[in-house]
């Protein structure tokens, strides 16, 4: 008899938003007292250095639910080659905590829905793109977000201390023009004067070895601006939540995001966030709490990994955005009260005990 409780199944050492999203379930969780387990799946390119669930991995699962935080394309991939045991789906209740970024999910992709009773989403956004194309129940149940920060400062990242500093970052496996740095850099030289000394502009990328050709095109791009600074040496998870920490804004010009969990993680830590105004973000931000900046929808230019020419994105505007880093630079009630609101959203709606409810009430409806 299998007892009552839910087995994770996902990449839960990985350093990467699809590791972070199987980590916040375990918090969520636990902070409701539901029984699981964790089967960490080591199957994707990110760094596997994040160890802070170890003690709650298993071999095999153990619980009537699964909940896998595979992604659909691997997710049918892995069950055809059994590198994900098809016993493992037999006589349980198997639910797909997906992500997708962009209007239409892909027709290659249906074939995993098969596989799966349920799926959940953590943005109203990604419901929408998903449920069009599947009769099987969709639910809306966001990430848990808390954000432990070490004792660090910025001489650990070798950053200057006086003076206003704007955080980007980014996984390059999460492709260049999705994420959209470039702009970010475009609209930090329209806002201040070139090695303007009160402000700064820090690019984080991870998995920089993997794509040599972009981090040189983004390294000519800020040749002679010496207040950008450009870290592309690896940090553990403590680290990136240190330099969140230690920065005073995080800016996102994405063209889509299936949630925007290091915007929600830099609103937890009180940082007013600069986002394109459009996709999953939009859930838990809106003109109170954070600086939204409009954009239009145009049509991808080409293929981009997972992302095809067929479909839509958002071009934000980049003056719309430099104007507002100018903005909370120079009106520091602003930006603070921005922040202070940006915490108490997430705070009050995000927690992993309030997310946990969520986990818990679908569940109970299930068991």
């Amino acid at each position: 008899m299998m007892k009552n409780g839910v087995n994770l199944i996902g990449y839960a050492r990985a350093e990467s938003g699809l590791g972070e999203a199987c980590r916040s379930a375990a918090k969520a969780l636990q902070s409701v007292g539901v029984p699981f387990g964790i089967i960490n799946f080591p199957r994707c390119p990110s760094r596997q250095t994040d160890l802070s669930w170890k003690h709650k991995e298993v071999k095999k699962p153990f619980y009537k639910t699964n909940i896998f935080f595979i992604n659909t394309d691997q997710l049918y991939h892995h069950y055809t080659l059994n590198t994900l045991k098809r016993e493992w789906f037999i006589n349980r209740y198997n639910i797909g905590y997906w992500h997708w970024e962009l209007p239409e999910f892909p027709d290659a992709w249906v074939k995993s829905f098969e596989l799966i009773n349920e799926i959940w989403v953590p943005s109203l956004f990604t419901l929408n793109s998903i449920s069009s194309k599947t009769s099987k129940p969709v639910h809306f149940i966001p990430h848990a977000i808390s954000v432990e920060v070490p004792e660090i400062n910025r001489t650990h990242f070798s950053l200057p201390n006086n003076r206003f500093l704007f955080l980007t970052m980014f996984d390059l496996h999460s492709t260049t023009a999705r994420k959209n740095p470039f702009a970010v850099i475009e609209a930090f030289k329209k806002a201040f004067p070139q090695n303007d000394p009160t402000v700064g502009l820090v690019i984080k990328i991870n998995n920089a070895s993997h794509f040599l050709n972009e981090v040189n095109l983004l390294k000519q791009n800020i040749i002679g601006f010496n207040n950008i600074f450009l870290i592309d040496k690896v940090l553990s998870r403590k680290e990136v939540n240190g330099l969140m920490y230690v920065t005073d804004s995080l800016v996102s010009l994405h063209r889509s995001e299936g949630f925007g969990l290091p915007l929600a993680e830099a609103m937890y830590l009180g940082k007013p966030v600069i986002a394109t105004n459009w996709s999953g973000n939009i859930d838990f931000m809106n003109k109170n709490n954070s600086c939204l900046v409009d954009f239009t929808i145009k049509n991808i230019e080409g293929n981009y990994g997972p992302y095809s020419a067929n479909q839509q994105w958002a071009e934000p505007d980049i003056n719309h955005a430099s104007s507002i880093m100018k903005k909370i630079v120079s009106e520091e009630k602003y930006a603070n009260q921005i922040g202070i609101l940006a915490n108490k959203t997430i705070m009050h709606k995000y927690s992993p005990k309030e997310i946990g409810k969520l986990y818990k009430q679908r569940l109970n409806i299930i068991n």
